[in-house]
């Protein structure tokens, strides 16, 4: 249900009546999940220097396009 709310940007009425919950259950449900993801976001998203590759954040060509 989570990732159905955030990746395809659903709300929380049409996933009620996808699994036969409430609405009120789906808010719940999806704020423990969340705190959960804030609580381990460290762990989860890394710093910009660790995804970009050294080879493209040295051209000049490519870098542009992954500038924050």
């Amino acid at each position: 249900m989570f990732l159905q709310i955030i990746g395809r940007n659903q709300r929380f009425r049409f996933i009620s009546s996808i699994y036969y919950r409430s609405v009120e259950t789906i808010h719940r449900y999806f704020r423990i999940v969340l705190k959960i993801v804030f609580k381990l976001y460290k762990h989860l998203i890394k710093d910009l220097e660790d995804i970009v590759p050294a080879e493209i954040m040295n051209n000049h060509k490519f870098y542009p396009y992954f500038k924050v």
